[in-house]
């Protein structure tokens, strides 16, 4: 009996020092003209990627964190560069604003809302 005790206790004792997990929420950014390349500083802390479209424009990029930490991404343009710190905490993930970039949050959850009935053939005269 004390063996099955045991071994629950330390299977409890291990998991309760695991570290908790925390869900980076990424992000799109706009760009006003193409972006020919993007280096992050540190890619164990966050990546970003060009998302290519139909027409080919490569003004948009994802970007997604990955740990907690600080890194510098850079955007390469045909004329110019331009780097933003950002700081990736558990909860929320902070960039320096540009007015050349849009930061938009794609993990917002859906919002819940009701769609009116119609109307009753006897109501409509």
């Amino acid at each position: 009996m004390k063996k099955p005790f045991f071994a629950a206790f330390i299977i409890t004792l291990c998991l309760a020092f695991i570290p908790k997990v925390f869900a980076f929420d990424n992000y799109l950014v706009h760009t006003e003209k193409p972006v020919v390349k993007i280096v992050s500083t540190d890619n164990n802390i966050i990546t970003a990627n060009v998302l290519v479209t139909i027409m080919n424009e490569k003004d948009m990029v994802i970007i997604a964190p990955k740990q907690s930490g600080k890194a510098i991404l850079t955007f390469y343009f045909k004329d110019e560069t331009v780097e933003i710190p950002v700081t990736v905490k558990k909860n929320k993930t902070i960039f320096k604003k540009t007015e050349s970039l849009k930061f938009i949050k794609i993990d917002i959850p859906p919002q819940l809302f009701q769609i009116d009935l119609p109307p009753r053939a006897e109501d409509i005269k």
